[in-house]
């Protein structure tokens, strides 16, 4: 009889792939990444000075751009940081908490999948394979970034929403409003969801006649507004994140600009818009003339930022994450950029030869796993649509926060950026490799209803 639990030779796996990542990380300093340093300085500055801020305090009140370093990173992580000891010479504990948690999501995956499908012996060698061929999953679990914390709450995040739609308690909807909480104070990207949730919390309570459901699904929106009102008055300017006008500028806007125009010009236009928007006194001003420019200049090229957006949410997916592990493991990239560089200046095969091959095997396989991981995805999809209800809404509640996650990352799209949703990717690909055999609700669970 096959069993209902993770064989544990797969634990044991899955524990020495996490316990070696933790120690090259420790060794080696390769948790730093780009953006560590400012979840580090804003957590020095909230310790500090008692001020979120990510860059050194120059001890008077930032104008001018460096005024945007008051809210570029949320207060979630560097709060996580302060609580576990991350300014510490090697945040150990930071890494040793991630760690545990990567080993939670996985193992919460991995075991819904044993008590509902109940596979064979046979198929979890190729589940374990399905897991661990995704290296960004051991690398941000390794790394001083808010990835893991984040997908952590999202699982939770997605264990409410199938329960709400399957129950319609107010107690799962708690679960669900605290969970985009403290999403949205972990990544910015989140905060949009806010409004998902107390829209889709209304019509539910509407249907209902439970007001309660609409005012907890409330509370995230309410939290938004609150966050946002803070930031105003530090910055002058009623905004959630300095990040999406960065963004907006030098992604979203610059990459219409280099496909119709060439790099250089791309270069000119954003230093051309900075210039100007530096000149502004006023935070506010000089925020809404980078929004002006950008959304003006994506407005005059709708199609070429439709494909630019598409292949971005492509990439989320497919992304062998070619830039994570050269920077865990210190391989230097191309002497003229990585490969989404290269890609972008028609350079990508000149690119591929200047890898080390050991590294260009690694990416090689990566990304057929992950077409591969796509493929089963799509058919577990497909698989569960004959299941329980429980299996059928969760597996739209899955696909709506993998589609939310690409959509909002855009041209942005990396690997990086699937892994807060990563988990339930995951699942989806488990089913297509074995689905359950007959539609019993009592199995879907992912977790028992009290």
């Amino acid at each position: 009889m096959n069993s209902q639990r993770v064989p544990g030779w797969v634990w044991t796996t899955l524990v020495g792939f996490h316990l070696a990542a933790f120690t090259w990380s420790c060794m080696t300093g390769a948790w730093g990444f780009p953006d560590s340093d400012r979840y580090l300085q804003a957590a020095e500055n909230l310790w500090r000075e008692g001020v979120l801020y990510a860059r050194p305090w120059p001890g008077e009140l930032p104008r001018g751009q460096a005024v945007q370093e008051f809210t570029i990173r949320p207060v979630g992580y560097p709060l996580a940081l302060l609580a576990l000891g991350g300014l510490l010479k090697v945040p150990f504990l930071v890494l040793l908490f991630q760690n545990l948690l990567s080993l939670l999501n996985l193992g919460l995956v991995l075991q819904w999948w044993a008590h509902t499908v109940r596979p064979q012996r046979r198929y979890w060698k190729w589940a374990v394979v399905l897991g661990l061929s995704f290296p960004a999953q051991l690398i941000y679990a390794n790394a001083v970034m808010s990835e893991m914390l984040l997908q952590t709450v999202v699982v939770g995040m997605f264990w409410g929403g199938v329960w709400v739609i399957e129950s319609r308690k107010p107690k799962y909807m708690a679960a669900i409003a605290v969970t985009t909480v403290l999403a949205l104070l972990l990544k910015p990207v989140f905060y949009p969801l806010a409004l998902i949730v107390a829209g889709a919390g209304g019509a539910l309570a509407w249907r209902e006649k439970k007001v309660r459901l609409a005012a907890i699904a409330a509370i995230p929106l309410l939290v938004t507004g609150l966050y946002m009102g803070w930031n105003m008055q530090r910055t002058g300017y009623f905004h959630f994140s300095s990040i999406a006008e960065i963004n907006l500028l030098h992604y979203n806007a610059a990459g219409v600009v280099r496909q119709v125009n060439g790099p250089e010009a791309e270069e000119a236009w954003v230093a051309a818009v900075l210039t100007d928007a530096n000149q502004r006194a006023d935070f506010a001003d000089r925020q809404m003339l980078i929004r002006t420019r950008a959304l003006a200049l994506i407005g005059k090229h709708p199609i070429v930022y439709a494909r630019q957006q598409v292949q971005g949410m492509g990439a989320v997916f497919v992304d062998p994450g070619r830039f994570d592990i050269s920077q865990f493991l210190g391989v230097a990239p191309p002497p003229d950029g990585g490969l989404s560089v290269q890609i972008r200046n028609g350079g990508f095969f000149r690119a591929l030869t200047r890898l080390p091959i050991a590294l260009l095997s690694l990416l090689g396989a990566v990304l057929m796993a992950s077409l591969a991981r796509m493929a089963l995805a799509v058919r577990g999809f497909l698989l569960l649509g004959s299941s329980s209800t429980l299996l059928r809404n969760g597996r739209w509640v899955a696909v709506g926060l993998l589609f939310y996650v690409a959509l909002l990352t855009g041209p942005l799209g990396a690997a990086r950026f699937l892994v807060p949703v990563w988990p339930l990717l995951l699942g989806l690909a488990l089913v297509g490799l074995k689905a359950p055999r007959a539609p019993q609700a009592e199995q879907g669970a992912p977790m028992g209803e009290d």
